[in-house]
Parts: structure tokens; C-alpha cells; sequence
């Protein structure tokens, strides 16, 4: 790696931690005797506070322009949260831990952001795929890793290994990030600025969505003839992602009640994970030739075919653990096609169209989707059982491609750093 690449290195450590608070969480909460709805609570807490963090760190970091102060204020800032998790047992401090990580978490992603952006003549996505994405991804699985080796005491241990990572991404910060030495043109820097929430949808991190054009007037959009398309292709997206947040947020708790070992649920995370490689991989390697379109509406039946594989792993008396395994292998080769398609989809329509307008728009609808998801997961799946919620969740996932295909009904295309749209 080039020397002034070197500062990469703080991606893997923090997105090892962000896994690794996504499963540890619901297994501490259950630990603990909460339940399905407990869990469903931490989730919607976390998505919650992610907007309000998006609006202050993204203002915050434009203005300062700080980006080692906020990285490493995010990485420190994780410290005692870990701390308290290890010396306090409680469900309701597991809920608000968790909505502070998000916060103290988003504190890093516009720095991140720009220092990934500022290093490059021309923002293209397969660029940004390739270097933060993947990273991500792979960062994740590291996080994931040493779950799956730990065999007992699981949640204690965990803890202290997540303690480490965090300590090796303060260590990485404070060696390898370096503030900017010369300032961003103006225009650029709002550019930039804008892409954020955009940009981080691209990531793995969870709806991590870091920018300050939340807020937007959506009546004056409406009004609007042009804004129809990209209007659909939003209500088609956070279908989508209402299904992601209704089967993830109760898939652990699922996985609990059938008593897999705490050791196996983080080896199924990991296959969820080397799902995403494999199509991000392909992606980067110059082996996707079809349109995005219809790669967008394969991820959704990708998707729905592994929340269907768990509905059958239910039904199963002596296969659950293999059919789960597969089950979020596939999931994640759905949600990697979803979250490539949907992104530069979006992007390209609207690119030199009011883009702060719409991009605050995405990012109130992908936040708010997956608000609804998470609580909903929780009383759906406590009242009515796992499998209602799954299919439930196919059931929204698929309806996306109905509302999909509607924002393109007139066969345009567009194309986007050779790929048509």
C-alpha cells in the first residue's frame, strides 16, 4: 500500500466494531431475557439517532473541516460505551448505548468521505466501491471473526476483543491521518459536501447517512413533473429497505429462540458477508455487462428467495443451521446487487438536478423506511411469529420491482461509466 494510503487502514477497525455492535447487541439483550420486541427497540433507537447525527456532524465537519479531530472523536468516543456494556447489565442501557454508538459513530463518516473524495481527481462510483466499499466489507468480516471462535462466555469476551479493535483504530488514526493541507474550493467542497448521504449508501456501514440536507420542501418537489422518476424509484428503494429492517432486526432473535450457538450466528453474518464480496467483485472485475436496471430487480428476488430459504429452515427439524447459512449467503448477494443498482441508479437521474434537494429527500425516506422496519419487525415477529414477518418481508421486497418498473415505463436509458442504466 502507497504511503499516503496508509490512513485506509482505520476503515477496517471501525467497520469490524460496527459489526460487531449489529450482532452483539440483540445477543446481549437476549442474554439478558429481553425479547424479540427489546431488540426491535435498540434498532429503531439506532436508526433514530442517526438522524439527528447526520444533520450535526455533517454541518459540523463542513464547517471545522477537522477531519482527524472527528475521526478520532468518533474513535474515542466508542471507549466508554464498551466499558459500560462490560461492567453493566441492562436492557434499557443496551437500547441507549446502542442509539449513542450511532451518534458517536456518524461523528467519522463526512471525514471519512472526504478524505476518500479529496484524494481523487473525479468522483466515480466504481472508484468509491472499490476502495471504501469492499474495505468496509471486509472490515465487517473481521469483525465477525473472532465471534465465531469464541465458544463460550461469549458476550464478555467479545466485548474486550471490540475494546481492542478500537484501541488499533485510535492507534491508526493518530498515525496515519493527516488534516488537509490545502482547502477545497468552495464549489467543490458543497459538491462533496452533498455527496455524503449519497456516498454512504454505498457503504456497509448501516444507514450511516452523514449530511445536513435533511430537511427539504417536499411540497415544492411534488409540484414538480421531473421529479416523478426519481420520486418512484425512492418509493421502489424504500420498499426495499423497509424489507431489509423487517428481516434483520428479527433474524438474530430468530436464530436465538432455536437455540444456534452464539458462535454459529457470527459465522452466518460472515457468509452474509462474503455474499457482498462475491457481487462487489464481479462488479470491480468489469463482469456485470447487463443494465442496472435489471440487476435491481434481480436483487430483489435474490433477496426474497433468502428470507424464503429461512422460512424453510423453520420448517426444518435437523437442517436449521446449514439452511441459515445459505439462507444469508444469498441475502447478502441480494443486498450487494440492491445496494450497487439502487445507489448509481439514483445517482445518475439525479446528477445536475437539484441534488442536495433530492439526496435530503433519500436520505429522510431510507432513514424513516428503516425506522418503520425495525419496530414493526419486532411486534410482528413477538405477535405473529418469525414466519409471518418473513413473509412479510418478501412480500415488500417483491412489490418493489412493481413500483420499480414503473419509473421506467417509457424505456429510457441512461448510461453511467459504461453501464446502462
Amino acid at each position: 500500500m502507497e504511503k499516503d494510503k496508509y490512513w485506509l487502514s482505520v476503515i477496517f477497525p471501525i467497520a469490524a466494531i460496527s459489526s460487531g455492535f449489529s450482532v452483539i447487541i440483540p445477543l446481549y439483550i437476549l442474554e439478558l431475557h429481553g425479547n424479540v420486541v427489546d431488540v426491535s427497540l435498540a434498532t429503531t433507537a439506532y436508526s433514530l439517532a442517526v438522524i439527528p447525527a447526520s444533520l450535526f456532524w455533517g454541518e459540523l465537519t463542513q464547517r471545522l473541516k477537522k477531519i482527524k479531530l472527528f475521526i478520532m472523536l468518533s474513535v474515542i468516543g466508542v471507549i466508554p460505551l464498551i466499558v459500560l456494556l462490560y461492567l453493566l447489565h441492562s436492557i434499557l442501557l443496551a437500547v441507549i448505548i446502542y442509539a449513542a454508538y450511532a451518534f458517536i459513530l456518524t461523528a467519522s463518516s463526512p471525514a471519512i468521505n472526504m478524505l476518500i473524495m479529496n484524494r481523487r481527481k473525479k468522483t466515480i462510483l466504481r472508484s468509491y466501491y472499490g476502495i471504501y466499499g469492499l474495505m468496509s466489507i471486509i472490515g465487517n468480516l473481521i469483525g465477525y471473526l473472532p465471534g465465531v471462535l469464541l465458544f463460550s462466555d461469549v458476550i464478555a469476551r467479545y466485548l474486550l476483543i471490540l475494546f481492542a479493535f478500537n484501541i488499533a483504530s485510535l492507534v491508526f488514526a493518530i498515525l496515519f491521518v493527516k488534516e488537509e493541507k490545502q482547502r477545497i474550493k468552495e464549489e467543490k467542497e458543497k459538491h462533496l459536501h452533498r455527496m455524503f448521504p449519497m456516498l454512504n449508501v454505498l457503504s456497509k456501514f448501516p444507514q450511516i447517512l452523514a449530511g445536513h440536507h435533511l430537511i427539504i420542501e417536499i411540497a415544492e418537489l411534488r409540484k414538480r413533473k421531473k421529479t416523478v422518476r426519481i420520486m418512484t424509484i425512492f418509493a421502489a428503494i424504500a420498499l426495499v429497505n423497509f424489507g431489509i429492517y423487517l428481516f434483520n432486526t428479527s433474524y438474530i432473535p430468530f436464530l436465538y429462540s432455536y437455540k444456534i450457538s452464539y458462535s454459529d450466528i457470527f459465522l452466518i453474518n460472515m457468509l452474509n458477508g462474503f455474499g457482498q464480496v462475491v457481487i462487489y467483485l464481479i462488479f470491480m472485475w468489469g463482469k456485470a455487462k447487463n443494465t442496472l436496471r435489471r440487476y435491481y430487480r434481480l436483487s430483489t428476488v435474490v433477496r426474497s428467495t433468502g428470507y424464503f430459504i429461512a422460512i424453510i429452515s423453520i420448517l426444518s427439524l435437523t437442517a436449521v443451521l446449514y439452511l441459515n447459512l445459505f439462507s444469508y449467503f444469498v441475502a447478502g448477494l441480494g443486498y450487494a446487487l440492491w445496494n450497487i443498482s439502487a445507489s448509481v441508479i439514483i445517482y445518475v437521474n439525479i446528477a445536475g438536478k437539484m441534488e442536495a434537494h433530492y439526496i435530503g429527500l433519500w436520505s429522510a425516506i431510507i432513514g424513516l423506511s428503516g425506522v418503520l422496519g425495525a419496530i414493526s419487525s419486532g411486534f410482528l415477529s413477538f405477535y405473529l411469529g418469525y414466519i409471518f414477518t418473513f413473509i412479510f418481508a418478501i412480500a415488500f421486497t417483491l412489490s418493489s420491482i412493481l413500483v420499480f418498473n414503473r419509473a421506467y415505463i417509457d424505456g429510457h436509458k441512461i448510461r453511467d461509466f459504461g453501464n446502462k442504466v
